[in-house]
């Protein structure tokens, strides 16, 4: 959430000084914003945020609702406000029965939400958001094929000029993203997102929707010269990424995304080149990216997917058993984050168990060389007593 400030002169309204702070999560809290960034002793401004449920009837009759009764409205309210709930419960604990709790009440507002309905399009974000996040969670519970024609739908709703567009329309980009990665890099998904970001005029420059459109452009870039990009390639990758990862310097939402994209391009130009550098560095980026990153986070894959293979790379060019150890504690936090039947769970089943007899292979020679040593000391002192007695 993003709040901007104006610190105005009393009744000429002249402004005077002007402040904008980003509140990633909101929560409660007190949060000072100063209005002159620098200065020590200038104004500030002193808030607090507290989360609230609401309560009173958001979704209102209107002139294109008089097909819809007090009553209807009143259940589609109810369910809204129930998912909104059950939503901000899950992103607190992260508890899959409230984000299942979520769709449900969503999906039952879809249902009782009439297409001429003026909140249609909130309804239809709500459910496609609730089923996205879901997905991310566990691929098997959703499907993008469903929800994607959810935000489609949404889109067509919010029409040139309207608020939300920009943020319905990334959020419609980002679920064919996911597309276009799972489906091998797709070229007609790729030309759909091109033509949804960069030909749109819903992004006003130098704005933070603009710096989120580009961002998915870069990552479809991304994702497309990985697989089969050249060198040349990856090295312009390499440094249009390392420009995004300090753009904007304000801790947009975005910046772990942007860590992740440059250390996974990073990775791929190692295993092309086979600089150490460029391993050392995806490795302290990556570990950047996922300490912004909530712990049960399912963003947080992708980066534990590259850190693994980093490590792993790292103990087989330095037998050094510290990364072996943190690559059985990485196994174990990836098994968290796939559940039963997640198309992943096998991939870091397999690695864990893999991991676990390397190191158990590691003390059992280590063990037997201990072994070696003891028998032939004995073996020396036995010998030592054996010319002893015979001199």
């Amino acid at each position: 959430m993003r709040f901007r400030c104006h610190l105005m002169l009393l009744r000429s309204g002249e402004s005077l000084y002007s402040s904008e702070t980003c509140v990633e999560q909101f929560v409660g809290g007190t949060h000072l914003i100063p209005f002159s960034p620098g200065e020590s002793g200038g104004p500030s401004l002193l808030i607090t945020l507290v989360r609230r449920y609401s309560n009173h009837l958001e979704v209102a009759l209107s002139g294109d609702d008089s097909n819809v009764d007090l009553e209807e409205s009143s259940a589609l309210v109810h369910e809204t406000n129930s998912g909104q709930q059950a939503l901000l419960r899950y992103h607190d604990t992260y508890q899959r029965k409230d984000l299942e709790s979520a769709v449900q009440h969503f999906e039952c507002a879809w249902r009782k939400c009439p297409s001429t309905h003026r909140c249609r399009a909130a309804v239809l974000v709500n459910l496609a958001k609730a089923k996205f996040i879901g997905y991310q969670a566990d691929p098997t519970s959703a499907n993008l094929d469903q929800l994607i024609p959810l935000y489609r739908e949404a889109l067509g709703l919010r029409l040139p000029g309207h608020p939300d567009r920009p943020a319905t329309l990334l959020l419609l980009a980002r679920a064919l993203l996911i597309c276009y990665e799972q489906q091998g890099c797709d070229e007609s998904i790729a030309d759909e997102i091109n033509e949804l970001v960069s030909k749109s005029r819903d992004f006003s420059e130098d704005t933070h929707e603009r710096r989120a459109a580009n961002l998915v452009l870069e990552t479809l870039e991304r994702y497309r010269i990985v697989k089969s990009g050249g060198l040349e390639e990856i090295d312009g990758l390499v440094h249009k990424l390392e420009v995004s990862a300090r753009v904007p310097p304000d801790g947009y939402f975005d910046v772990s995304q942007r860590l992740i994209n440059l250390s996974t391009s990073l990775w791929r130009r190692y295993e092309k080149r086979g600089e150490l550098d460029d391993l050392n560095r995806s490795l302290d980026i990556n570990k950047q990216a996922l300490q912004r990153l909530p712990a049960y986070d399912p963003d947080r894959l992708p980066g534990l997917r590259t850190l693994g293979a980093a490590l792993w790379k790292l103990f087989e060019l330095r037998r050094d058993l510290s990364y072996l150890r943190e690559l059985i504690a990485l196994d174990e936090e990836a098994s968290q984050l796939t559940p039963e039947g997640h198309p992943e769970r096998p991939y870091w089943v397999t690695n864990y168990k893999s991991h676990r007899a390397e190191m158990l292979e590691y003390f059992g020679n280590t063990a037997f060389e201990a072994r070696k040593y003891d028998e032939a000391i004995a073996q020396y002192s036995e010998a030592v007593k054996v010319l002893r007695s015979s001199s």
